[in-house]
């Protein structure tokens, strides 16, 4: 079994054959830790769904979010339960665990190994790294993101266009505990911090902050062919942060970066599977794509062992069953929300006051983005909920 990619999804596909007694090889361009920009905020299902403790890379611990419309208008969207927090964390420290306990059940991991060339016929596959060497396994898992030469190479696609991609600007900037949490902490008293989410700064996208132990990660994210003047409108929203916070950071990294927001419309060709970013399982309204990340890897795991027992690339099937599950019906529902709600300024601040009025309304966003309610579970809710309250205003979203 041969794996191209040591992010969260392949690490986890990793572990898991590793753990079924099956010889699994990852392979990797980059040597972990390595940097990899993202605001770092995990649903409380990751650390369930992972079969280790993950408590020594947690930053904070998050009870909810507060979201900002074009106006200003602050909306704080937190449970009563509590009971399921999220949390921050730093990706260069998440996704080195995740590849060291993929290496601790027994997967062979080969770190700085960039793959160059795949290929596959009937009996296996066969991967080329950069430097000469030839692997040959039963099966393949395409893990390596958005720029996936397996997927390129094997005929899945040839490239995200920029209207099925976002791009990414974060900086962390350090500003001590103590700061951080003046800014983010939860409002109710709660022994918590929530992050926060500005609308109206980007078409098709939003600016955060989200809460690190000694930092806060400043970011700004939109669809790529709305991302023109991206620059330029970082720069005034962080200038207005900077000066409502009253903070002159250290600025301790600055990156961007380029993630698909639409699932590839094949999964599985012979004998590869494509997980996580590489599959395009991204979260088209929040840009997340952790979550989907562990499940697409867990999913691959359990039809890749299935296939080797069974000696049968049909197993294989049982992956597209389980992504369409458990993945691509919650991110149909948030594709058809961003649509929704990025459709313009005035959706995005009808939305945003309704939530405001509306503390049910404001939990089932909570519950959305924490992961505490189905997402179509919440589009329902919420649309039931908009025309009986404010049918005028329902109807104006789709005009």
């Amino acid at each position: 079994m041969i794996i191209v990619g040591g992010g969260p999804s392949g690490s986890t596909a990793a572990r898991r054959l590793a753990q079924a007694g099956i010889s699994v090889t990852l392979l990797d361009k980059a040597v972990f830790p390595r940097q990899k920009p993202c605001a770092g905020a995990i649903r409380n299902e990751v650390s369930a769904a992972l079969d280790f403790d993950i408590s020594g890379v947690i930053q904070r611990k998050i009870s909810g979010l507060a979201i900002v419309s074009p106006s200003g208008i602050r909306v704080d969207c937190i449970p009563e339960d509590r009971s399921k927090p999220g949390h921050t964390i730093m990706r260069e420290d998440f996704d080195h665990l995740l590849l060291k306990k993929a290496e601790e059940a027994g997967a062979v991991v080969q770190e700085q190994c960039k793959v160059v060339e795949v290929s596959q016929d009937s009996a296996g596959v066969t991967v080329k790294t950069e430097d000469g060497r030839e692997i040959r396994g039963r099966f393949l898992v395409g893990a390596d993101g958005i720029n996936s030469i397996v997927a390129k190479q094997l005929g899945f696609y040839e490239r995200w266009s920029s209207d099925s991609a976002m791009v990414a600007i974060e900086i962390e900037a350090e500003v001590g505990a103590e700061k951080v949490h003046e800014i983010c902490r939860d409002p109710t008293g709660y022994d918590a911090d929530i992050f926060f989410l500005y609308f109206g700064d980007v078409p098709h996208g939003y600016t955060w902050c989200f809460p690190k132990k000694m930092h806060l990660s400043l970011g700004i994210c939109c669809r790529q062919d709305k991302a023109k003047n991206i620059r330029a409108a970082y720069q005034r929203w962080y200038e207005r942060f900077a000066d409502e916070h009253q903070i002159e950071p250290k600025i301790v990294s600055d990156s961007a970066a380029r993630f698909p927001v639409r699932p590839s419309p094949t999964l599985m060709r012979g004998r590869t599977l494509l997980v996580g970013d590489a599959a395009g399982f991204v979260d088209s309204f929040t840009g997340e794509g952790i979550p989907y990340a562990i499940r697409s890897g867990i999913a691959a795991a359990e039809a890749l062992t299935r296939a080797v027992e069974k000696n049968d690339t049909r197993g294989l099937q049982r992956y597209v069953e389980l992504c369409k599950k458990n993945i691509l019906k919650d991110l149909k529902v948030s594709d058809s929300m961003a649509k929704m709600f990025y459709k313009s300024t005035k959706n995005m601040e009808t939305l945003c006051r309704f939530f405001r009025d509306d503390s049910y309304a404001s939990y089932l966003i909570a519950a959305s983005i924490g992961g505490l309610l189905p997402m179509g579970t919440v589009k329902r809710k919420l649309t039931l909920r908009m025309l009986r309250k404010r049918p005028r205003d329902a109807i104006s979203l789709v005009r």
